[in-house]
């Protein structure tokens, strides 16, 4: 079993109280040498009680433990700070390369078929044009979706400390379904709401609208082809914290393949030609999770379905 590290302000605290150990016995020492008494236990607690500077720096410790812990707190704050920029600069070096890639395909297949256009406006057959136009709208749907995407990943980048509190689950995911009502209707899937045993949790109400919403999406993106899609979201009290349960029959996911790649950025597992992604979703799903203080565990079957199980806190 792989021993857990020592946290910085642990650290820190347990060197300032090793190093203030050392002042008392030091002292203790000076005095006896100065003094020409024995290094006895019986003499060095004689001339403890005899001078009252020993008493005073025998908070040595106490105070260099405080102090570690308080420096600890500031190192700690800075390197949580260092490795934040260090993400976000990496987020957006991949960014920049993803919008280059992704927003240029759409835009040179909306002006290719735009050409056909114009230079036959008169010679081409209105089916062929009605395919052509159909493909410049498929394009466009495909540009904005992944502008959103982009838009809504640089948003969360860019946000600080959250606004929490105590959030109805029952009134998020219906507010989530009617947002995706479309889709839904689309789809023919069915979706079973469960908030009975935990209808709160403390979180940020726009990140946990958009963390169901997410993964609501998803299970109905990734419906299996031969079944209806059915989603059952469920909430239990688990100690001091809210379990939320997202579980579809949906095509599934190949953990052995994909599972350490699961919550990347700009990682997709799907093949098929007629779902659209980003590979943003899940990687956002964790993010926000985790900033609330909570976390996420997947179990899935190929061709069976899906499990998402997050964790939050229930209050403060």
């Amino acid at each position: 079993m792989k021993k857990k590290a020592l946290s910085v302000h642990a650290k820190y605290t347990i060197g300032g109280v090793l190093f203030g150990l050392s002042f008392p016995v030091f002292s203790q020492f000076i005095d006896a040498w100065l003094n020409n008494i024995d290094y006895s236990l019986a003499n060095i607690m004689l001339l403890h009680q005899q001078n009252v500077i020993h008493y005073v720096v025998d908070t040595a410790p106490l105070v260099l433990g405080v102090a570690g812990y308080l420096l600890g707190a500031t190192h700690q704050k800075k390197n949580n700070i260092n490795n934040r920029l260090r993400k976000i600069n990496e987020s957006l070096d991949t960014l920049t390369y993803k919008i280059t890639h992704d927003l240029r395909g759409p835009a040179l297949n909306i002006k290719n078929l735009s050409e056909i256009l114009r230079i036959n406006p008169g010679q081409m057959p209105e089916d062929k044009k009605t395919e052509v136009i159909n493909r410049i709208n498929e394009s466009i749907d495909t540009w904005l979706l992944t502008f959103e995407d982009f838009m809504t990943l640089l948003k969360h980048e860019k946000s600080g400390e959250l606004e929490k509190k105590e959030c109805s689950l029952e009134r998020i995911a219906e507010n989530v379904k009617q947002e995706l009502a479309n889709d839904i209707e689309k789809s023919q899937a069915t979706i079973n709401l469960k908030f009975d045993q935990a209808p709160t949790a403390y979180a940020s109400e726009a990140y946990l609208n958009s963390i169901i919403k997410n993964l609501l999406s998803n299970a109905i993106k990734y419906a299996h082809s031969e079944r209806k899609p059915e989603i059952n979201i469920s909430s239990e009290q688990k100690f001091n914290q809210v379990q939320i349960t997202f579980e579809d029959n949906g095509s599934g996911i190949d953990l052995k393949t994909h599972g350490d790649k699961m919550f990347t950025l700009f990682e997709r597992f799907s093949t098929k030609p007629n779902i659209q992604g980003s590979g943003i979703g899940l990687y956002l799903v964790k993010e926000q999770i985790e900033k609330n203080n909570g976390n996420i565990e997947v179990k899935s079957i190929p061709n069976e379905g899906t499990i998402f199980t997050i964790h939050l806190p229930i209050t403060t």
